[in-house]
């Protein structure tokens, strides 16, 4: 749709990012809130999420749930598996890059040819584990995009 004289564009130029920690307490069920933990959360005009990377110390593998939260509703992402210890050691030193085209199929891709997470005003990315992590161990995911102005 073009724009009408004197209408500005929709730009995402305002950098904005996050980081969500999944520990035992954030086990949830897919299409529910129960104990997400927020990642992202769009600015007043929504944003895109352009860059998702999730890691763990835990030594066995993590299911996560990604969903995105409007008001009231759970809209699901998808499932990203983190295998044990990625990021974490030499053996698994590189992190789960949960936009690749594999992890989320189905997203929107932009200019580059990247996968990006599209958000509403207001919509906050979240994330739950389907199982408890084990004792002490954590996995972190962390997210960067841009919002619209």
């Amino acid at each position: 749709m073009a724009l009408s004289n004197g209408q500005i564009p929709l730009l995402a130029n305002v950098i904005n990012a996050g980081v969500g920690v999944l520990t035992g307490t954030t086990i949830g069920t897919q299409g529910s809130n129960t104990n997400g933990v927020a990642i992202y959360t769009a600015g007043t005009k929504g944003g895109r999420v352009i860059s998702l990377i999730a890691t763990t110390t835990d030594t066995v593998t993590v299911n996560m749930f990604l969903y995105i939260y409007r008001g009231t509703t759970v809209i699901p992402v998808g499932m990203v598996n983190i295998p044990l210890s990625s990021g974490n050691t030499n053996a698994a030193r590189f992190p789960v890059d949960c936009l690749n085209g594999t992890n989320l199929p189905g997203l929107p891709i932009d200019n580059t040819g990247r996968q990006y997470i599209p958000l509403l005003a207001n919509d906050v990315l979240k994330a739950s584990t389907l199982a408890n992590l084990s004792a002490s161990q954590t996995a972190w995911v962390n997210a960067s995009g841009a919002d619209y102005q």
